[in-house]
């Protein structure tokens, strides 16, 4: 197994660790910083970046060649990591002799190391991975609060008040789509430098967010049948695919229903835990992003366009547009001309 020791805590200075022992450079884009994954090593990349309100981001993806160990083992107070696994699994320990917790995908897991010990990601060789971690140091964050931390519900306090790193917390949550399509937000998204930090910045406290959300509801509704399996997770996964790439083609749920095998409540019901929206409203969303693209795209008119998202009317077409962008096809055309 290849173990990499990794005495730092912040994004630039982990990263330029990996890239020593890989033997390979970082680059560093408007204070985000990538490095790829040599070939003799194996593919993808691991990435990320620091923000001055105590927040980071470290992502990784690709798949390694062989075991690999990476251990953050700096004797310094390490970061509360909130980890989502968007595709693989990942195994972790605290310590080399600790248990060690393996987290699933669409998993997540709030992570806080004891004082006198770190975390360890552990990758089988040739298994694909992609898990995304905020990373919080508590101290500096709560500099950036305008409240007392002592009015946070004690659930919430227990966590962010620990800013010596004292106690151990491994928390896994229910499967999340919610959390993953925010990710994936940010791997769609295209602009560089300064546009896209910022953006970053404000996806990474989306993920936080909705993490925190789900740790709440886990801790009120332990037991709360509502909470999807990961089975149905994975079929309303299969159902928001089928209509990114059909919403044209789309009827009704009855459709959806007998497609995938399972009834209209719990397809209901998952769009709503997982998307917070109904199946309708997230086929819209679909739809309007396409109109977006074909606008732009300038070939066709809205008549045209009305046709290709499978509406049958333009006046509704032109109702759930301005809904969401605040403005008439009509006028978006005129004003990007």
């Amino acid at each position: 197994m290849q173990v990499f020791n990794i005495n730092h805590l912040k994004v630039k200075d982990i990263l330029y660790e990996l890239s020593n022992y890989m033997q390979t450079s970082v680059k560093e884009n408007f204070t985000e910083y990538t490095l790829e994954i040599p070939e003799q090593f194996g593919t993808g990349s691991i990435n990320g970046v620091n923000f001055p309100n105590g927040v980071g981001m470290l992502s990784f993806k690709g798949m390694f060649k062989h075991n690999v160990a990476i251990y953050f083992k700096s004797k310094e107070t390490h970061p509360l990591k909130f980890i989502y696994i968007v595709k693989g699994k990942l195994t972790h320990a605290v310590k080399p002799d600790a248990e060690r917790k393996s987290l699933k995908e669409l998993q997540s897991a709030i992570i806080s190391s004891p004082k006198d010990a770190g975390h360890i990601y552990k990758f089988k060789e040739n298994e694909e991975f992609f898990f995304q971690s905020v990373e919080i140091d508590r101290k500096i964050f709560q500099s950036h609060f305008n409240y007392k931390l002592e009015k946070l519900p004690l659930y919430f306090y227990k966590i962010f008040a620990d800013v010596e790193g004292k106690n151990e917390m491994f928390y896994t949550s229910n499967y999340s789509l919610q959390i993953s399509e925010i990710i994936r937000d940010i791997e769609r998204f295209s602009k560089n430098g300064f546009i896209r930090i910022n953006y970053i910045g404000a996806k990474s406290l989306e993920i936080l967010a909705a993490m925190l959300s789900q740790y709440e509801d886990d801790i009120k509704n332990n037991s709360d049948p509502k909470i999807l399996r990961k089975r149905d997770v994975n079929v309303i996964n299969e159902i928001a695919n089928y209509i990114q790439h059909n919403y044209s083609e789309f009827k009704n749920i009855d459709e959806l229903a007998n497609k995938f095998g399972i009834n209209n409540g719990k397809i209901q019901q998952g769009f709503q835990l997982q998307f917070q929206q109904s199946v309708n409203e997230y086929l819209n969303n679909v739809r309007l992003n396409k109109a977006i693209e074909l606008l732009n795209e300038g070939e066709k008119n809205i008549s045209e366009i009305v046709y290709a998202l499978g509406l049958s009317s333009r006046s509704y077409f032109s109702k759930i547009f301005k809904e969401r962008f605040k403005i008439l096809p009509s006028e978006y055309i005129k004003n990007k001309s």
